[in-house]
């Protein structure tokens, strides 16, 4: 049996049925496992300290999840029914990575800039390629856009896990949100979120979406997360990480508001992906396409929360299941 963390109080009635909820998004191993990963140290926080909660003697709330690991499951629900999607054989996105990672596909990290700042490859080659990334983001994007359900994960009704993300006084976990998102969003003393509004709920939609279920798991992680299920050759591992650079761009062109300064470079995923430096010359090459797939994005994105938003209206004034008759 794992001893518990010196400085950490563990109730283990808590963990076991925290253990069962996280059993359901196929935690590896048994409860002594999860028992190690509970007291494995984490990363530095970027969100306020909690606010200590007073201590009750009810029993079932010892026994009963907390709140923000519920929500935890909650989101990672989320990324799961993307990645589904994401990694359909039979869908409409999957190809899109097999041109990056099948055996004829092109090395596209050619495209970086060199330290003269210029690409070393023929004309015919570089327009070749652009034409593969211009494909590649444009149907990436587009195809990921025709997501919005109406039932389901993620779909636009008031139980459903997306609508939960986007609502006011919500706890995520801890190093969710990299710092240039937290600086674009509220949180109040006890680290939950408030004045959510449209922009925000798009911050929110775009960064789960695209940032963690995209650029952070499938690309950075392809064997962790399904992407792939054995070492990528070179060719392959440059090609995600040139696709990461280019959707990281993107994401930080859509989460801030039309005619504001785009969002700086993440600082804790800067070493994983390409400098703007490096890829100067695609980003000015890939303009038209990434107008394109902005476009897209905001469209998409004020749409999903308009529905969301509508949800909450939708439902309150459905009629009761047993109306009362009147004479």
């Amino acid at each position: 049996m794992v001893s518990p963390n010196k400085n950490t109080v563990v109730n283990i009635s808590i963990l076991k049925s925290e253990f069962l909820a996280y059993k359901c998004l196929n935690f590896p191993g048994t409860i002594t496992h999860y028992l190690k990963f509970y007291n494995e140290p984490r990363a530095v926080s970027l969100l306020p300290p909690r606010a200590h909660s007073v201590r009750t003697d009810d029993s079932n709330s010892m026994n009963r999840p907390s709140s923000v690991f519920l929500f935890g499951i909650i989101l990672k629900e989320i990324v799961a029914a993307l990645h589904r999607i994401y990694l359909n054989p039979n869908g409409n996105i999957y190809p899109v990575f097999n041109d990056m990672i099948g055996p004829n596909s092109y090395n596209l990290s050619l495209l970086v800039n060199d330290r003269r700042g210029r690409i070393g490859l023929a004309s015919r080659d570089q327009s070749a390629m652009l034409q593969v990334l211009q494909y590649i983001m444009e149907n990436f994007t587009y195809h990921m856009t025709e997501i919005m359900p109406a039932t389901g994960v993620l779909g636009t009704h008031r139980k459903s896990s997306v609508f939960e993300m986007i609502k006011n006084n919500k706890r995520f976990p801890d190093g969710y949100f990299w710092q240039i998102e937290l600086d674009q969003l509220q949180f109040n003393e006890s680290g939950k979120s408030y004045n959510i509004g449209n922009d925000e709920a798009f911050l929110l939609l775009v960064g789960i979406f695209i940032s963690r279920s995209l650029i952070t798991t499938l690309l950075l992680k392809p064997i962790d997360y399904g992407l792939s299920t054995s070492t990528l050759p070179d060719n392959a591992d440059g090609n995600l990480k040139v696709f990461a650079t280019i959707m990281l761009f993107l994401v930080r062109r859509v989460s801030v508001p039309r005619g504001r300064p785009m969002m700086p470079m993440p600082g804790e995923i800067v070493r994983y992906v390409y400098s703007d430096g490096e890829f100067r010359t695609v980003h000015l090459r890939l303009r038209r396409s990434y107008e394109y797939c902005e476009n897209l994005l905001r469209d998409w994105g004020q749409e999903y929360v308009k529905r969301l938003r509508n949800a909450i209206t939708s439902n309150s004034t459905k009629a009761p299941n047993n109306p009362i008759k009147r004479n």
